[in-house]
């Protein structure tokens, strides 16, 4: 029986199907009797049967009561449940790892990164993602706030942690070298983006000269200048790196595909000595915003050569699955570009370092050591068949193949 305000309403059988009632306000007209094929008294019949047998029905709470206990017993159990669907739905992009057989050298030879130094240049870290607990974080340092003291991630979409969680994540994510010893420099704001160039700049001479470094991974970039693409700040600051013998690897940039006037890599990965990444998806397919390298290197326009020809190499970067947000239920989030390409190419080197570092030429400012390192690379990458023969201003030499980059940088040095 209706209960309340709706205590006054009636019920009329609706003339295309007398068995759908439609409540109404006993002065309402209604619908005429001839609307039903009836007579006055017919239709009135009709609404007295009705309404006798809803009034006697009895009001039954079961429904409700039931669906109470149901949250009731939701809300004690949320601890578990919430731990086993985090469980079941975390996502992952063991994929990437397994097809570039980063998880090869980690398996079948027990790399991990141990005893070799990076440092990630971007927005922070947020360290107490449950992935990024047992991270091995050396130094943090905040160019961007100057508050070094709080371990953060000043990016509004977690950039940062997502590239320290491609690195050195564990749990469901299980990172490209889990025990190097992490550097961060949080150079870049909120956006993304830096506030001037010299902080970037800054930060990276903080990495190879204050922190030393055997890395530094730039998951950022600026279009080139094309009066002077190799002059800024930043470029030079990575030429110096590169001089100590510092590694350094970085983002191709995501300016390809139609209607780009991007001539070349990204800032800094057109300088000569750095390995350029370009990204590629599951199947082996070349992402449609990476980058196109140009064969002439800066204002001087002299040829670049094998192998330092833009981009050098690919991996994985579309639908990446990496650690973000700790503060979400399932705290991880996707990302495509050559940024998270980058990382895999950072984190295979690691592992390539950690069992060789120690074997490579190194003669101060000739850059000995990072020219085998790339010529391994080079000879190692997997060709895509689209790409033909040779260096690929998009696909680089080809595919990360981290197994058979560790082969070529061992061959070279028994050479």
């Amino acid at each position: 029986m209706p209960q309340g305000p709706y205590r006054h309403l009636e019920y009329l059988p609706e003339p295309e199907d007398p068995r759908m009632l439609t409540a109404i306000d006993p002065d309402a007209p209604g619908y005429p009797p001839e609307a039903y094929g009836a007579s006055v008294e017919q239709a009135e019949a009709w609404r007295q049967a009705t309404n006798d047998t809803l009034r006697r029905s009895k009001p039954r709470p079961w429904g409700i009561t039931a669906a109470l206990c149901i949250i009731a017993v939701l809300m004690l159990a949320y601890p578990q449940i919430s731990s086993y669907f985090v469980g079941a739905l975390t996502p992952d992009s063991n994929w990437a790892y397994k097809d570039t057989n980063i998880y090869t050298l980690q398996d079948d030879l027990g790399l991990t990164g141990d005893g070799v130094l990076v440092c990630i240049v971007d927005t922070g870290i947020e360290i107490t993602h449950p992935d990024l607990a047992n991270a091995n974080l050396i130094q943090y340092r905040d160019f961007v706030g100057g508050q070094d003291q709080v371990i953060q991630d000043r990016g509004k979409d977690r950039h940062g942690t997502m590239m320290a969680g491609i690195l050195v994540a564990g749990g469901e994510n299980r990172g490209a070298a889990p025990n190097v010893g992490l550097v961060v420099a949080a150079a870049l704001n909120s956006d993304g983006t830096t506030q001037s160039e010299s902080m970037v700049a800054d930060a990276i001479e903080w990495c190879w000269n204050d922190m030393d470094v055997d890395i530094i991974s730039l998951s950022l970039g600026g279009d080139p200048d094309p009066e002077n693409p190799l002059g800024s700040m930043t470029a030079d600051a990575v030429s110096d790196a590169l001089d100590h013998g510092v590694f350094v690897v970085a983002a191709a940039g995501n300016s390809g595909g139609a209607g780009t006037d991007v001539t070349d890599v990204s800032v800094p990965a057109n300088v000569d000595g750095v390995i350029a990444v370009g990204a590629v998806d599951r199947h082996g397919a070349l992402w449609e915003r990476t980058a196109t390298g140009s064969e002439t290197e800066g204002a001087d326009g002299n040829v670049r050569v094998e192998p330092n020809q833009k981009p050098e190499v690919s991996a994985p970067g579309v639908g990446i699955i990496s650690t973000s947000d700790p503060s979400l239920a399932i705290p991880y989030s996707a990302s495509t570009g050559t940024s998270d390409s980058t990382v895999f190419v950072t984190g295979a080197l690691a592992l390539i370092l950690e069992r060789h570092g120690d074997a490579l030429p190194f003669e101060n400012g000739t850059r000995a050591g990072i020219g085998l390192v790339k010529q391994a690379l080079a000879n190692s990458c997997e060709p895509n068949p689209l790409q033909g023969e040779g260096h690929h201003p998009r696909w680089g030499y080809g595919v990360l193949d981290a197994l058979a980059w560790e082969r070529e940088v061992a061959d070279l040095i028994a050479e």
